[in-house]
């Protein structure tokens, strides 16, 4: 397909085209969704399916037009893509609908965005405190008198009696006095603190690598991903059958509010996707084949219901491959920050 268009670079991420589709080949379109729709028409006097042309109402003529438009304009945009190189990070906005007039050529201008050029920084300057966790008395107490409120014990009182029944419900019969199973309670809640800690600590690293590549995502990109995670959410309420506004009522929450949670969401996850494809571009990280053959095995064990076609398909096994390099990333990247050690601690 030869197309006729020009390219205008306002900025490192966006461009603006301006594509001709010629009048030839919309004519072409245009005359066989005529012919498609008279096929339906029933007007006295011809035969079904053959109503001319002149018959068609001009409002009908103006739909037809902007359908033929709306049918051609991706193929001829999709082309210029390609011979530019580009690749759009959300959908081209439209400046405005073309002008259709009959035997010309239909001229529009679209808006594309992509994403810009990121360099990695300096991750030395990423630096994550680690705080000492620590257990407080009146978290044991507490912990405590949860368990008497929801077991049922012959003992009623707080004591080794009743903190060895506790142990047999719970499945640590080793525990035979209080302040054993207080030990317990105590290494349970550090443990806690301690994953809790962690995912805290991955968080701000992130967070902070980001800032030092200077990522600012464009706000096409992001305002798409919400839109579609928006239409993923109407579809899964429909699906369960459940009502939008009953259910935003039940979670005391405005779909506006959702939008906004929608909007930070898709900023974040966009950040991370483009700092970690940085990330392992810059320290060569790959997923191997040998890697990707085993993560199948593990998802066949999980999931032996998957139809097992998928596993030989490859869109599906480059688009496992993109995800696992990037779980490789960021796995390397907190080793990185946090240190091999402790992650391993922690793990």
């Amino acid at each position: 397909m030869d197309t006729k268009y020009t390219r205008k670079d306002i900025n490192e991420y966006t461009h603006e085209l301006n594509i001709t589709i010629p009048a030839d080949s919309f004519k072409h379109s245009y005359d066989l969704m005529l012919q498609d729709y008279s096929k339906d028409l029933d007007v006295k006097g011809f035969r079904k399916g053959k109503v001319p042309a002149d018959f068609i109402s001009n409002e009908a003529k103006d739909v037809l037009r902007l359908e033929t438009f709306q049918r051609l304009a991706p193929l001829y945009i999709n082309n210029v893509l390609t011979k530019e190189n580009i690749d759009p990070i959300a959908p081209p906005e439209f400046k405005e609908l073309p002008k259709f007039m009959e035997n010309l050529d239909i001229p529009f201008t679209i808006t594309v965005t992509t994403m810009p050029t990121f360099k990695l920084g300096d991750m030395k300057k990423v630096k994550v405190s680690k705080e000492k966790l620590t257990v407080e008395q009146s978290e044991i107490d507490s912990a405590l008198n949860e368990l008497k409120k929801s077991q049922k014990t012959k003992a009623k009182e707080i004591n080794d009696e009743w903190a060895k029944e506790i142990g047999e419900i719970i499945g640590e019969k080793e525990i035979k006095t209080l302040d054993a199973l207080k030990e317990k309670i105590k290494d349970a809640l550090l443990k806690e603190k301690e994953h809790y800690q962690i995912h805290q600590m991955q968080d701000s690293a992130l967070k902070l690598a980001i800032k030092e590549c200077n990522i600012e995502i464009p706000q096409q990109a992001i305002d798409y991903e919400a839109q579609e995670r928006e239409k993923a959410f109407v579809e899964d309420m429909k699906s369960r059958g459940i009502n939008i506004d009953d259910f935003l009522k039940a979670n005391n929450i405005t779909i506006e509010k959702m939008r906004e949670l929608w909007k930070l969401d898709a900023k974040e996850a966009i950040e991370a996707d483009v700092f970690l494809t940085l990330y392992a571009d810059s320290r060569n990280i790959q997923m191997t084949d040998k890697e990707l053959d085993a993560r199948i095995e593990e998802i066949k064990k999980q999931r032996p219901d998957v139809d097992k076609d998928i596993f030989s398909n490859l869109e599906w096994r480059e688009n496992m491959k993109r995800v696992g390099r990037k779980e490789k990333a960021f796995n390397t990247f907190i080793e990185e920050i946090l240190g091999k050690e402790y992650v391993d601690e922690h793990n």
